[in-house]
């Protein structure tokens, strides 16, 4: 065996990963393997997660006194017996050793019983991410014995077990600073009766001193403000921070109670109805801590109504789901959001009123370091915005369809795209030439990362060129999407933020 200073990280984990193909009884002891891992305790950590430890019994037995002692512990049915044993065998105290990032997933109904109980015995946790077994007895468990609890994610799991009751236990948390439950019902779905919960349990968690953040289907949560509302709860104003409602059933009716009842909003997400500008512009220009604004437009949106200039100064991330979009439009939003870092355009179809890209004269967003295209993009769009954004550091464009890529990119290159970009990602469905893929490499001087999409296997020749020529150009996969509207406050997961 080599000594741990010999032993690289890849070759421990490929090392540990071996450990596991054998039977229990031929097994190295975990006790002594344990032993072995101690000098390298700070990275012990890290180890467990590349070792996915949580899919081993054998390897959380290894690795379970050093997560304890992190505080940070995810659970699947593979180690559930596993970790139920630990805190018998060693009768562990937890008000000693606390658990304070508690991840739950794929545990089957047989383990309810034995669950409830350790979950109970976590009285430290703070952060909850669990993906099955969510039942009001859980939330009855955790208002009762977790009083420390600040993040509840079941977003995972469909919440057909949940219903006013437990999310009045769960509000016993006071600490409770974000709640997310899963979205997948709309007002209209045949099975949507399956949701046990409603507003007026939504709106209890709504009026916790410390939460800034509820999210759920999107008619639900518009109907706990709403019932807050008409309690005339407006006379004291919600905490709330957060507000992500772009769906449809939720109109300008609802939007024009936002600032009486969450004047502390700093992100929203919205739809807007066609012909509703000026009454949700005047919304929207009362939420003076607004930051992070997206919009989703039935069709074309008449963008000089929205008041942008009231509130656009403020922003720093801003994003645009529509099907229509002007030159005046482009012009407008660059020229109210002189703080804007991100930009997200989402289009529903290639419209774009602007054919020639020399009709715009100054530049665009000189602000903007991250831009996002997803979808149908004009390959006008796609030009004006790449040239004209000078500051950009990071492009996004997997997601998007853009018809003439080739041509548009070596235009781009062509009129001073690109000279600060760092990170590139074209489009995946829309494969480029080698040729192209080495010039957008040769010819971004700032460029580190690029993912593009190759005709015919390409990848081992543009990989060697980049070793070759662009030493200082890495490839990048697709996935993970590191993009804007899959990372920040937008992201599937907070314990991949935490982790």
């Amino acid at each position: 065996m080599l000594t741990l200073k010999e032993a690289s990280r890849d070759v421990l984990v490929r090392w540990l990963c071996s450990l596991t193909m054998y039977t229990s009884t031929h097994a190295p002891d975990a006790n002594k393997v344990y032993q072995y891992l101690l000098p390298a305790t700070p990275l012990q950590e890290d180890l467990a997660l590349l070792c996915r430890y949580y899919n081993s019994p054998y390897l959380t037995k290894i690795f379970l006194p050093t997560l304890i002692a992190k505080g940070k512990l995810h659970i699947t049915s593979a180690n559930m017996n596993q970790i139920v044993f630990y805190w018998k065998d060693a009768q562990v105290d937890t008000s000693v050793i606390p658990i304070e990032y508690f991840k739950v997933e794929d545990i089957e109904d047989g383990f309810h019983f034995s669950f409830l109980p350790l979950l109970g015995r976590m009285a430290n946790i703070k952060m909850l991410v669990i993906g099955c077994l969510v039942s009001d007895e859980l939330l009855a468990v955790l208002g009762i014995n977790c009083p420390h609890l600040q993040v509840f994610d079941a977003r995972d799991d469909i919440g057909d077990m949940v219903s006013d009751v437990g999310l009045a236990y769960l509000a016993q948390c006071r600490g409770l600073k974000r709640v997310f439950f899963s979205a997948f019902a709309n007002e209209y779905d045949l099975n949507v009766e399956k949701l046990g919960f409603t507003g007026r349990g939504v709106a209890l968690l709504l009026t916790l001193p410390q939460i800034v953040q509820v999210t759920c289907s999107e008619y639900i949560l518009r109907d706990a403000l709403h019932f807050l509302y008409r309690t005339r709860y407006h006379k004291q104003s919600l905490n709330v921070q957060y507000m992500l409602m772009s769906d449809q059933e939720v109109r300008a009716s609802t939007l024009q109670i936002l600032p009486i009842l969450c004047p502390k909003l700093r992100i929203v997400s919205m739809y807007l109805d066609t012909g509703c500008e000026r009454t949700v512009g005047s919304s929207l220009k009362s939420l003076y801590n607004l930051e992070v604004l997206w919009i989703t437009t039935a069709s074309q949106c008449r963008f000089q109504d929205l008041s942008l200039s009231n509130y656009g100064p403020q922003l720093t991330f801003l994003g645009i789901t529509t099907c229509l979009l002007r030159t005046q439009d482009i012009i407008l939003m660059s020229n109210c959001c002189p703080q804007l870092k991100i930009l997200v355009l989402r289009m529903y179809s290639y419209g774009f009123d602007c054919t020639n890209i020399d009709t715009i004269q100054d530049s665009l967003f000189p602000s903007v370091e991250k831009l996002e295209l997803i979808q149908n993009i004009s390959v006008t769009l796609f030009k004006i915005l790449n040239v004209k954004m000078r500051n950009l550091r990071e492009l996004h464009c997997a997601r998007a369809h853009i018809n003439n890529l080739e041509e548009a990119v070596v235009s781009i290159l062509e009129q001073g795209g690109w000279n600060n970009t760092e990170l590139l990602t074209l489009p995946m469905d829309y494969p480029i030439s080698l040729d192209v893929a080495q010039l957008v490499a040769s010819k971004s001087p700032s460029l580190k990362f690029m993912a593009v999409d190759l005709q015919s296997r390409q990848e081992k020749k543009l990989y060697r060129f980049l070793q070759n020529s662009v030493p200082g150009v890495k490839l990048l996969d697709y996935y993970p999407d590191l993009s804007p509207s899959k990372t920040g406050v937008f992201s599937d997961s907070v314990w991949l933020k935490r982790m």
